[in-house]
């Protein structure tokens, strides 16, 4: 079964809310929080009913990563480090949230860096899939954006885009996905969109 990774070397790009809302509609087997923050625990814990696998050796994240019977979930934390590069070498989809601010995108090119780094760690060439998150409603044009991911060699955008919301950080102070609503549609149909590339 596939692993898909949700990864950004930036912190505060969405990761972890994009995380609990897709897990929602993906349903995966196993579940792994690898954010030394531990952000998608910690939601979980306000009232959510996952079942989250942390780690910090590498075998043991290899082995979970390995196992073919079960569709895994990875969220990373913003940061680079041992286990985020294990994690994306082992994945099949790769999904990587982004922000609006020009900081927040042009992190990206660090991390193009590092997908270029794991992509020759497993002789393999890796793509992140980037989705833009927290767009505000009234944005209709991405060229700017588009320009500078068609300059990355390991990132193409999604065509999803994540709208703000109050909805979301609504549900996750109760450990939980919006599951309803403009917001829940946007994340099926971003599952959606995952299970036609895995």
């Amino acid at each position: 079964m596939p692993v898909i990774c949700v990864a950004n070397s930036k912190g505060g790009t969405g990761k972890t809310t994009v995380s609990l809302n897709l897990i929602h509609h993906l349903e995966p087997d196993f579940i792994i929080d690898l954010d030394i923050h531990k952000g998608l625990s910690d939601l979980n814990r306000l009232g959510g009913q996952l079942d989250i696998h942390r780690t910090r050796d590498t075998g043991q994240l290899l082995s979970w990563l390995q196992n073919e019977e079960k569709l895994i979930f990875v969220d990373t934390g913003g940061f680079d480090s041992t286990l985020n590069r294990i994690a994306l070498g082992q994945s099949d989809f790769i999904l990587t949230p982004t922000g609006e601010d020009p900081s927040d995108q042009l992190r990206l090119l660090d991390f193009d860096e590092t997908m270029a780094a794991v992509s020759d760690e497993v002789n393999e060439n890796l793509v992140a899939h980037v989705l833009l998150n927290r767009v505000h409603h009234s944005r209709r044009s991405f060229d700017d954006f588009d320009e500078l991911i068609g300059g990355l060699k390991h990132m193409v955008r999604l065509p999803n885009v994540i709208p703000q919301s109050a909805a979301l950080p609504k549900a996750a102070f109760n450990g939980s996905a919006v599951k309803s609503g403009t917001i829940a549609a946007h994340f099926s149909k971003l599952a959606k969109e995952i299970k036609k590339k895995l």
